[in-house]
């Protein structure tokens, strides 16, 4: 499913971005301030310690937590048999590291000695060389053109993988990339000689420029922000990256809100509900889990000739549904699904390769197991991040929005509220608990927001509301 819009919008302390395709709601992220992701960070970080039990090794990389390092990220390509961690690293070392996971709970980031760079087109691999091609990439003859396009470049300094991306691309845009890549590294390389870890080498690109990075394909027809300055960095970021789409970067200036315009407020509060209706009239549940995911499977009201084809349909419905919300959601990890019990087996295989095709152009690459002996059908995916439930909502995960989420929102609305009907001062009331949170961690996103309001903004603390509600009021000087 190719995405062909991209929606940005910005508040203070917070950008969402939202992927669409046909304008259905495929992807959706927040970017917030002070919770900067560290996937794909190059770091130059020292060596604190090495397990030889666990066959791994913890680098100072800056963190509050040591990053972990294990065998199989520390190993070249080419390795031996019977290596152990400390064949490639000891306690010490100053080591060139990427960051492919971020810290969770009490674990550091992941990291890897094989960091790759990301383009547009191409990934630069310096630890592998060689020329590959995205299995996305299914046109014989395309794949034909992209290699003889790139086949004459010497890789033994560092490989290139053609992504999906790079279809339609022409030859000579290739090899500026994959010359602009290559560059980069040695310009990493050379910071490495010199740097005293732990210090960061290259950021990753923030997610609203690396969102427009991977899917700049030529489905992409729109990118949309409703604000200036975010508008002047795509225009800027594009212009050197990709050029070819300068155009289909637009700044929105409808008066109401751009998420709320495209009916993307709604569907954000839908994602946050357990129970997903299915078009025949019976639905999935999800519920996560810190050990697993578990969706439950309902016929409910759903009707249809004969009860086996009923079944097997709505069983069809819920593997299309469950493959949309389940990158959606963000969900990862181990994933049960308990479709509804069916008693013929090529049903069952309809099923099967129904949610196998639904998760196909997945970028964290799910895996369907198949059916358990127990009729489960088991899957999993990689984690990239907090699930949508865990970034807004409390735990044990439930529709009920965090102190954070509900300040940030809160502030976002002061201000569509501003923008519609003028007033010279502006109430916010909340719970204590939310009072908190923007007085704290969201004390910048609520300073700028004072300021665009004219410094006219009070917070207060209403204790009969609950966590997750606020009430907005507004007054002028003298007068209500």
């Amino acid at each position: 499913m190719a995405v062909d819009r991209i929606l940005l919008s910005v508040s203070p302390g917070e950008t969402r971005i939202a992927e669409l395709s046909e304008g259905q709601l495929v992807g959706l992220y927040y970017d917030r301030a002070g919770q900067r992701s560290l996937v794909g960070d190059i770091i130059a970080g020292q060596v604190e310690s090495i397990s030889h039990h666990l066959q791994a090794a913890f680098v100072d990389i800056g963190e509050e937590r040591s990053g972990y390092l294990s065998l199989p990220d520390a190993r070249p390509y080419e390795a031996k048999k019977g290596d152990s961690i400390g064949d490639y690293v000891i306690e010490g070392d100053a080591v060139l590291v990427q960051v492919t996971r971020d810290p969770e709970d009490n674990k550091g980031a992941k990291l890897t000695m094989k960091p790759v760079l990301t383009g547009r087109d191409l990934i630069y691999t310096p630890s592998r060389p060689g020329i590959s091609l995205s299995r996305r990439i299914k046109d014989k003859a395309e794949r034909d053109r992209l290699s003889k396009a790139i086949a004459g470049r010497d890789t033994s300094r560092g490989g290139l993988i053609l992504r999906t991306a790079a279809q339609e691309a022409e030859a000579e845009d290739l090899i500026r990339e994959a010359d602009r890549l290559e560059a980069n590294w040695a310009d990493i390389c050379e910071a490495f000689t010199t740097a005293r870890a732990p210090k960061v080498l290259q950021q990753e690109a923030e997610p609203a420029l690396r969102i427009i990075r991977d899917l700049g394909g030529a489905e992409l027809n729109a990118v949309v922000t409703d604000d200036l300055n975010s508008y002047n960095a795509l225009r800027g970021f594009v212009a050197t990256e990709m050029p070819d789409i300068t155009d289909i970067i637009h700044l929105y200036r409808g008066k109401t809100p751009l998420f709320e315009s495209e009916g993307i407020e709604e569907k954000i509060e839908a994602t946050l509900e357990p129970l997903v209706p299915l078009p025949s009239g019976g639905n999935i549940r999800i519920n996560e889990t810190d050990a697993l995911v578990a969706v439950d499977v309902n016929t409910a009201g759903a009707r249809g000739n004969g009860r086996d084809q009923m079944i097997r349909n709505v069983n069809c419905e819920a593997a299309i549904v469950f493959g949309q919300q389940v990158r959606l959601r963000n969900l990862s990890g181990l994933i049960i699904i308990d479709f509804v019990s069916m008693r013929i087996t090529e049903h069952q295989e309809v099923v099967l390769e129904t949610l196998r095709r639904a998760v196909a152009d997945d970028p964290q690459q799910p895996f369907v197991g198949g059916f358990t002996r127990f009729g489960l059908v088991e899957m999993t995916r990689r984690r990239k991040g907090s699930s949508l439930s865990e970034l807004l909502c409390d735990k044990p995960r439930a529709p009920r929005k965090s102190p954070i989420t509900t300040g940030l929102e809160a502030l976002r609305r002061v201000l569509e509220e501003a923008h519609a009907q003028p007033a010279a001062q502006f109430t916010i009331e909340v719970a204590a608990s939310t009072k908190l949170a923007l007085e704290a961690r969201l004390a910048s996103a609520l300073a700028k927001t004072s300021d665009q309001l004219g410094g006219g903004l009070t917070l207060v603390e209403t204790k009969a509301l609950k966590q997750d509600i606020y009430v907005i009021r507004r007054s002028n000087r003298g007068g209500s």
